[in-house]
């Protein structure tokens, strides 16, 4: 039987309405970050944004973050090259085109929970992911990959999730490429995909699709990986292996709970977070063994929720893999877990309404609780800085990092050596490339870059040192010879050393020794 046109109609107007919503709440939950003094495209966005800046020119077509083989990044400069076509090249523009694809993934997830809930419901659990803090920051930075995996991942399961009688083996072509995309962007988000792929195949029983799926994913990869021309990796990752499983239980928990504030600057927390930040990663720490017993309790009663025990499975190979397969506890690793975790518990709090084991109104008063804590935890990101806090009377970030380079600009110098990794992909992305900068590694993650540096300093060119001050406040700048590299007692005339606003330091006049002394290498 037909479903009546003004039915269809209707029913697309209310999903139309929820998305606009949705969208609505992604742009005004981050304006707090957007409008803040402390606003700053870190060192790895930087270098994301010149591959951008390089896309919307038409000098080249990036596939991996510049210095890797890995870590797809196609999709975010493309973002950020329409980004900089429409509104310029600046730390806005990149900010706000990876918010749109992030966005795109949570408009693909809640029209992915639409298909298994409904509309209503899937708007809330996707609203409540929105304002979880875990991707208040992340939701715009472009890092690399992390942000092209959740909305791939969003439209292979919205994909997957479609109408089973209009399925062909198109769809899972589709899905096998989707994963590829995923992989190649960063595999850890794979342990979470895989189940509900795998769960999705065995219930099609389709032998020829299953294998179209694998085919379409190891083409693609090979396909990209046999494209991509061979580079210099400057960045082989975190090693792969944790020597110590059990012995690192203790730090997988610490990492959990970082993860879960939001707070954290590549394995570096930061602190503190706001109250109502940390409120938020305290309710959802006793969320999680709740969802485990809750799992546990559907086995014994044997009250199954195919859904419900996907997700659940799904986070604990996300878990899994990044404690079995990385030593590293970075907070970023487990990026994954948001977009699995919010929709379980969402699962298991409908459950307990439909079966009135908890009425209407609690539900939405616990609803509303975590989107209340979620919305004051996004304001309290506004202040969201890995190197230091800006109070509403100081210089904003952008200001100091043009005060920079504005200084080199009058004594004529666009070769910079940068006592400070990352500081040098910063300088050129901040000066539009009027500027360009390396680190004390003689090989950059864009080659070219070090290279004409170096070459600036054999001719004879001026050049400069830049770096934090020891009281800047920035990470290990207490601790001589981090920032400055002791560079004060090195030279004659250490009033030279041009500081803005107590944060960075310029050195016009650096010569070869001077840099090795500083740890500088050089080929020759």
């Amino acid at each position: 039987m037909r479903t009546p046109f003004r039915v269809v109609v209707s029913g697309r107007l209310r999903t139309f309405g929820y998305l606009v919503g949705l969208s609505a709440i992604c742009l005004a939950s981050r304006l707090p970050q957007l409008h803040s003094p402390n606003l700053l495209v870190d060192g790895d966005e930087s270098v994301l944004g010149l591959m951008a800046k390089h896309v919307a020119q038409g000098k080249e077509f990036p596939i991996f973050f510049y210095g890797q083989h890995y870590a797809l990044a196609t999709v975010e400069a493309g973002a950020g090259a329409l980004g900089f076509l429409i509104s310029g090249v600046n730390a806005t523009a990149l900010k706000m085109s990876m918010l749109a694809l992030w966005t795109l993934g949570v408009l693909l997830t809640f029209l992915a929970l639409s298909k298994i809930l409904d509309v209503r419901r899937g708007f809330w659990i996707s609203a409540a992911l929105v304002l979880n803090p875990a991707w208040a920051a992340w939701s715009m930075k472009a890092g690399g990959g992390y942000i092209t995996s959740f909305t791939s991942t969003a439209l292979l399961v919205w994909l997957l999730v479609q109408a089973r009688e209009r399925e062909t083996i198109l769809r899972w072509f589709v899905a096998g490429v989707l994963t590829a995309v995923i992989y190649l962007a960063q595999p850890l988000w794979l342990p979470g995909v895989l189940p509900i792929v795998f769960v999705v195949l065995a219930s099609r029983r389709r032998i020829s699709w299953a294998a179209c799926y694998v085919a379409a994913a190891a083409a693609t990869i090979a396909l990209v990986k046999f494209a991509t021309p061979a580079i210099v990796d400057t960045w082989g990752g975190p090693p792969i292996g944790n020597p110590d499983l059990l012995g690192s239980l203790s730090r997988v928990g610490r990492q959990i709970y970082v993860y879960l504030t939001g707070s954290y600057y590549l394995q570096w927390p930061i602190e503190p977070p706001g109250p109502a930040t940390i409120a938020f990663a305290v309710v959802w720490s006793v969320v999680l063994p709740v969802l485990v017993l809750l799992q546990l309790y559907r086995l014994v009663t044997k009250r199954y929720c195919l859904a419900s025990h996907v997700l659940f499975v799904a986070a604990c190979s996300t878990l899994a893999a990044e404690w079995i397969l990385l030593n590293a506890r970075d907070a970023r690793y487990l990026l994954p877990l948001a977009a699995l975790l919010v929709p379980l518990a969402g699962i298991e709090l409908l459950d307990f309404v439909d079966r009135r084991i908890l009425p209407t109104s609690g539900a939405l008063v616990i609803t509303a609780s975590m989107l209340a804590l979620g919305a004051v935890s996004m304001r309290e990101f506004s202040e969201f800085n890995y190197l230091w806090k800006n109070p509403p009377n100081r210089w904003t970030e952008a200001r100091r990092l043009q005060q920079v380079l504005g200084y080199l600009k009058v004594n004529d110098v666009t070769r910079v050596f940068s006592m400070n990794g990352l500081l040098d992909s910063q300088l050129m992305f901040y000066s539009n490339e009027q500027v360009l900068a390396r680190w004390t590694y003689p090989v950059s993650r864009y080659p070219a870059y070090s290279t004409t540096v170096d070459r600036a300093l054999s001719s004879g060119e001026k050049v400069a040192i830049v770096g934090y001050t020891h009281a800047s406040g920035a990470p290990g700048c207490s601790d001589i010879p981090i920032c400055t590299g002791g560079l004060e007692g090195m030279i004659a005339n250490p009033d030279s050393i041009f500081t803005v606003d107590g944060k960075y330091f310029v050195y016009v006049g650096a010569d070869r020794e001077l840099l090795r002394k500083l740890g500088f290498r050089f080929w020759d």
